[in-house]
């Protein structure tokens, strides 16, 4: 007999998954072996991947628009861009798909259930990281120094954690009941890449847009990234909004998912 958690706080809720830490560690250590273990480079793939993205990007829109700077400092404006998007895109739909990967685990196992998807961003995070260190060890081989700004990095990471993490147990259990919605976000999803200023500057989006265009999470994480690799000026009301709403979005995933844990096992 499968016992849930009784009905409780959020505060009590998170405080009941980090007992279960455990079993957090030993499922992402799961994925990343389901993940790699076949793969001669392995977890090599982790740099690889964002790394040939990066470049593609950078030479098939550097030649389209013409981009008049330095190749490099173009690729690491790039790059500081898509790491983030990576992460929110591949964060978000493993969440849509992680308890169909382990629905016997689910059926019969005393845990919160959170552990699960938490274990797959755990996973992303760990690659996230990986890509940042790159970033910063390009950064510096190009000539330039580390912005005083660095220390807000973690509030950044934090923020596209929390974002990613909201909005996916939000639609979690819709795309369990109605199946549709995983195959037309895997459809719509890439058209996000083109909505944040990854491969543009934010300047060229119409200054009558931002304040609603500025509420996107993604869109704070990557200036406020930028800002501490090019020595610019922190944009500090764009980081607020951008935190506010990815912990708005972060508490009514965990309220949604907690209403409707005892049901998972039904839907799955």
């Amino acid at each position: 007999m499968i016992v849930y958690p009784e009905n409780k706080s959020v505060f009590k809720y998170i405080k009941e998954v980090v007992k279960f830490r455990q079993l957090l560690f030993l499922l992402s250590k799961k994925w990343i072996k389901l993940k790699y273990e076949h793969s001669y480079i392995g977890i090599g793939w982790i740099i690889i991947n964002p790394i040939i993205t990066t470049v593609v990007y950078t030479i098939f829109f550097g030649l389209a628009f013409d981009v008049d700077v330095n190749r490099v400092r173009y690729f690491i404006f790039i790059y500081s861009g898509m790491l983030p998007w990576l992460f929110f895109r591949d964060s978000f739909l493993d969440i849509l798909e992680v308890f169909t990967k382990e629905p016997n685990t689910i059926k019969r196992t005393n845990f919160p259930r959170i552990i699960v998807p938490l274990s797959s961003i755990l996973l992303k995070f760990v690659e996230f990281c990986f890509g940042l260190t790159v970033l910063l060890v390009m950064l510096l081989l190009s000539g330039r120094g580390i912005s005083p700004a660095l220390f807000l990095l973690p509030i950044l990471v934090l923020e596209v954690v929390l974002f990613s993490t909201g909005l996916g147990l939000l639609f979690l259990v819709p795309s369990l009941v109605y199946r549709d919605i995983k195959h037309m976000l895997r459809f719509l999803l890439p058209l996000g890449l083109y909505s944040l200023p990854i491969i543009y500057n934010i300047r060229y989006v119409p200054h009558s847009w931002l304040k609603y265009y500025t509420l996107n999470p993604m869109v704070s994480v990557i200036q406020s990234l930028r800002a501490i690799l090019f020595h610019e000026i922190v944009p500090w009301t764009m980081l607020y909004k951008g935190m506010t709403v990815s912990i708005i979005l972060f508490t009514a995933g965990i309220l949604v998912f907690k209403h409707y844990e005892k049901k998972l096992a039904d839907l799955i």
